[in-house]
């Protein structure tokens, strides 16, 4: 059985983590089929958006602990089990991803939501990096401070504790919260006003901030030019003040 559902839907790529029965935990074996997926989306000419969920009762439990050896670790060989593998940015993804999270959205899972574009969280979820309690280090500890405040950051790696949707929403993790039976509704119908917009455009911009994250204004101006040029010289360009023009919904061509 996979332990990753893949389902194209139109211009939507509906992926699901699939391990009810461990609450989603990743094993390596899912590591690998979420890499496969990653580049598979980012190929799809036909996908523009991509809705990330989870089976059963959670979005992800986090790493699956039975798999993560003790006896001979070592740090590159424990990566799948950190974020490299994981990450759609790994593998240049720059379409927009959707995270749609319930319950636990702890350690890897955590990261997941994190690695997407927009987070809508069910009003039971949960977020948490637990690791310390079994001194443990999280591996992406260098990388959280890009999306909350010292002091969380500390909060969450330090003292391990859990915090609930409301309080995510407030720091700014969350887009949105609603109600468990409408997750994945709202996910889709907010995938669908996505592909309203200039996929070429979304894309350059995507790639513009996560790739500018650590760099000077100058270099990043740099590559922001390289990036967007070839979209204002596009024909989706052109078709976009045409369509505007005539008062119409632009027919986007990805050229």
């Amino acid at each position: 059985m996979s332990e990753v559902i893949y389902e194209k839907q139109g211009h939507i790529a509906h992926i699901k983590l699939n391990r009810p029965d461990r609450l989603n935990a990743i094993s390596r074996f899912m590591a690998w089929e979420l890499a496969e997926i990653w580049v598979d989306f980012r190929d799809d000419r036909d996908l523009w958006v991509a809705v990330l969920s989870g089976n059963g009762k959670s979005f992800c439990s986090g790493a699956d602990m039975g798999e993560v050896q003790t006896d001979t670790w070592d740090f590159r060989q424990a990566l799948p089990f950190g974020d490299d593998s994981l990450s759609p940015s790994k593998y240049h993804v720059w379409k927009p991803i959707i995270a749609a999270m319930h319950r636990h959205v702890f350690g890897l899972g955590f990261w997941l939501a994190l690695e997407c574009d927009i987070r809508i969280g069910s009003d039971d979820a949960s977020f948490a990096l637990p690791e310390a309690k079994i001194n443990m280090p999280v591996l992406f500890t260098a990388r959280l401070s890009r999306y909350l405040p010292p002091g969380i950051v500390a909060e969450l790696l330090l003292m391990a504790r859990s915090i609930d949707a409301q309080r995510a929403y407030e720091l700014g993790l969350l887009n949105a919260i609603v109600e468990y039976r409408e997750l994945i509704s709202t996910a889709s119908s907010m995938a669908e006003e996505l592909c309203n917009n200039g996929p070429l455009a979304q894309r350059a911009m995507k790639e513009v901030y996560s790739r500018t994250r650590d760099m000077d204004y100058t270099s990043a101006l740099a590559l922001t030019e390289h990036i967007v040029t070839p979209v204002f010289k596009s024909e989706d360009f052109v078709e976009a003040k045409r369509a505007f023009k005539e008062k119409r919904k632009p027919q986007w061509k990805l050229r």
